[in-house]
């Protein structure tokens, strides 16, 4: 359910409530057992309020609050280790702004910035305490690109990547460091129809950790890379 209301014409302010509902069945049937197959489903609440500003024709800011919390997620009964128990599990409160569009004729940008508090609300096991931040959310993240038109042929482009540093589960004993990438582009535009595209990841080759999948499952990030591609329009 949302509401939408417009004080002038440039500007947009919203609020928004949202359900959505997670069936026990987990990635491939993983979280799928005879003892939680009746449990209802995992639930999710957000609040949101919002506002989008249209600096111009072609530019927008954007700017979002939220709160997300996660309930009935099953965890062993503290009074009894043979029954499973449905409990409120979790609650992210967070920030988001954003801008997309053209500044100059030639030159466009689109950005963000997320801060994100994504804690434990009840401990859920003897590692996973009330209080301690979830797994894979920074608290800071941030992107920012710029492609700027050198003529109606050429284009260049570049971007920084950021992510602070994250948990890898929600023991929080492992941490995974914040890190800073720069990406960019060079845009070449044959004709009306075909346009070449070169794309560079991690121009300065930096060694950084992506992902993890658990303290002990941890992914590189990829290191410096080239990606050349050809786009044609029929």
């Amino acid at each position: 359910a949302g509401l939408v209301y417009k004080p002038f014409t440039e500007i947009s302010l919203y609020a928004s409530y949202s359900l959505a509902f997670a069936p026990r069945a987990g990635e491939q049937m993983a979280s799928l057992t005879a003892s939680n197959k009746a449990f209802d489903p995992e639930k999710f609440k957000n609040f949101e309020l919002g506002a989008k500003w249209d600096v111009n024709p072609a530019l927008n800011v954007t700017a979002a609050v939220y709160q997300l919390d996660r309930s009935n997620v099953a965890i062993t009964d503290p009074s009894d280790s043979t029954k499973t128990i449905l409990v409120d599990g979790q609650r992210t409160k967070g920030v988001e702004l954003g801008v997309s569009g053209k500044i100059g004729a030639a030159w466009s940008v689109m950005g963000g910035y997320a801060y994100q508090d994504a804690r434990l609300t009840r401990s859920q096991s003897a590692t996973a305490k009330a209080g301690a931040t979830l797994a894979q959310v920074p608290t800071h993240s941030a992107s920012l690109w710029n492609r700027y038109d050198l003529d109606t042929t050429w284009g260049v482009g570049a971007g920084v990547v950021y992510r602070g540093a994250i948990f890898p589960s929600t023991d929080n004993t492992v941490v995974l460091p914040a890190f800073t990438r720069i990406d960019a582009a060079v845009f070449y535009k044959w004709d009306k129809n075909i346009s070449i595209q070169l794309n560079i990841e991690n121009i300065t080759n930096k060694g950084y950790y992506s992902a993890a999948h658990s303290n002990n499952n941890i992914t590189p990030g990829s290191p410096r890379s080239a990606r050349l591609g050809l786009n044609m329009k029929f």
